[in-house]
């Protein structure tokens, strides 16, 4: 009985150990991992960030060997990394391939990116403007950015098993007038809440001669802005049906050629 006793202790004793071990590896302040910047830094802290944001947010329940992904092809343990930029690309990389899986992962990772840089005090993404002098405003046609609550363009498409989806896009809080960045989110119509996963799509990154149904609708709803239009250039697509959207999905897998939209608006 003694020994029986004896070896359950010891049992016992090695695993709250372990568990301490585990714990005492894992336990990194907050504020040293607040202060990590996802544009410049290794993949071990990135992927402390994206854990720490998932922790907190159980929205944000991406697979964590999914931050594999995010990997460049010579990628280098040490080495410092924009990782917002590489995720926008293996996005892309997942469109592309048609790989929905990775896909669907990776915007709950860029969720959780999202999430964290708005809470960071490293990442800083207000512009810096030049201060121009009062004769310049006579010369360059000065547009006023919405807040980015103000919506830009929205559609209703099919959602599949969702019902209808009305997909909205703003401007996201990081855009600036050198580097325009939207923001799309999705309405459950139905349901009547937000889906979780939202797009962020930088219009300069966006590759014109194969750009998916989704980037072709930011695209439009920000060059609709521009010329003072709302619902214009997307709605006339939709209505000549010369694309067939009948699912979410579809706005992933299916392609338009901006560089057509773009002579015609010349």
């Amino acid at each position: 009985m003694y020994r029986t006793d004896f070896l359950f202790s010891s049992h016992l004793n090695y695993h709250i150990n372990v568990a301490k071990t585990d714990s005492d590896d894992t336990n990194i302040p907050d504020r040293d991992i607040m202060s990590i910047n996802l544009k410049k830094c290794d993949f071990k802290e990135f992927s402390k960030a994206l854990l720490f944001e998932k922790n907190k947010n159980p929205d944000f329940n991406f697979v964590d060997s999914s931050l594999e992904a995010v990997k460049p092809s010579n990628f280098e343990p040490d080495k410092e990394y924009n990782f917002i930029d590489l995720t926008d690309y293996a996005k892309h990389t997942a469109i592309t391939i048609g790989n929905m899986a990775l896909f669907s992962e990776l915007q709950k990772i860029v969720s959780a990116m999202e999430a964290f840089v708005a809470d960071s005090p490293a990442t800083d993404t207000t512009a810096t403007h030049v201060i121009k002098s009062f004769d310049d405003y006579n010369t360059f046609d000065v547009k006023t950015q919405p807040s980015t609550n103000e919506e830009l363009g929205s559609c209703v498409i099919s959602g599949g098993t969702e019902g209808a989806i009305k997909i909205a896009a703003t401007f996201h809080p990081s855009s600036t007038t050198d580097n325009p960045i939207i923001s799309v989110r999705f309405y459950s119509i139905n349901n009547r809440v937000y889906l979780t996963n939202r797009d962020i799509i930088a219009i300069d990154n966006i590759y014109k001669a194969n750009a998916s149904i989704m980037e072709t609708f930011a695209y439009m709803s920000y060059k609709d802005f521009l010329s003072n239009h709302f619902n214009y250039s997307f709605d006339k697509i939709l209505i000549s049906n010369s694309i067939e959207i009948d699912s979410l999905d579809d706005m992933y897998n299916k392609h338009y050629d901006l560089r057509i939209y773009d002579r015609l608006n010349a």
